[in-house]
């Protein structure tokens, strides 16, 4: 599989959980993380891209959210279950245009960590150079 594709969108390929359509619905009730839950927000649809063979399918899971009043804050929000996952065959994706952007930033040590860390998760090339 092209990096593209894993690294524009995370498309998941498993050559041994994943031979053919069948397999989808376990496959996607059976990723970890896929919803995006915490304290005061919750995410009951997500959307994953899958490659079986030389076929590309958007898989799309529906959860049960579960949450509970907290003593302070906001309620917290958690998977239940899924209950439902649909998918389609699709056209494989083409790359995305790549942009060259400069900014920049007056941001303390912190926060420079915390951009950091977001680029290296979301795929972002960056390079640093610091101006005193």
């Amino acid at each position: 599989m092209e990096q593209y594709l894993i690294d524009q969108y995370d498309v998941q390929e498993d050559e041994r959980w994943l031979t053919s359509t069948d397999d989808i619905v376990n496959f996607v009730r059976d990723t970890d993380d896929l919803f995006d839950c915490g304290q005061g927000y919750y995410q009951d649809e997500a959307t994953m891209l899958l490659k079986i063979g030389d076929k590309f399918y958007k898989a799309t899971a529906y959860a049960e959210i579960g949450s509970a009043k907290q003593d302070f804050g906001d309620r917290l929000y958690w998977v239940e279950g899924i209950r439902k996952v649909d998918f389609e065959e699709i056209s494989k994706p083409m790359p995305k245009e790549v942009l060259k952007v400069t900014y920049n930033l007056n941001i303390t040590a912190d926060t420079k960590s915390y951009v950091e860390n977001y680029f290296n998760k979301n795929n972002i090339e960056f390079s640093i150079g610091v101006i005193n």
